[in-house]
């Protein structure tokens, strides 16, 4: 796989834009829809994805969705980011009871 220029997308990276841009038309769920639509994961075809918003040449062929996408993405990292882990709390031990 040959590295294009910054300001060409390949054709992979167009139709994951397309994709995207028409995904309200399909009736499938959207991860059978990938695999059907580019033989690949779901995981590997949001890896595709997240480069390709990154790219200049996207934004330029598509700002608005482009930049959707973006604020999407930087929304979940958000919540990832915020969100606490904190381990359940532990059943109380019987014993403890009894004295």
């Amino acid at each position: 796989m040959t590295a294009l220029p910054a300001d060409e997308l390949s054709e992979l990276d167009k139709r994951v834009l397309a994709f995207e841009h028409d995904r309200g038309q399909h009736d499938r769920t959207k991860e059978a829809e990938i695999r059907v639509e580019f033989d690949m994961s779901p995981a590997r075809y949001y890896q595709v994805l997240n480069r390709v918003i990154d790219l200049p040449a996207a934004l330029v062929l598509d700002p608005q969705l482009v930049g959707r996408l973006q604020r999407l993405r930087h929304a979940r990292t958000r919540a990832r980011a915020t969100r606490a882990f904190v381990a359940p709390a532990a059943a109380p031990d019987p014993r403890e009871e009894e004295r």
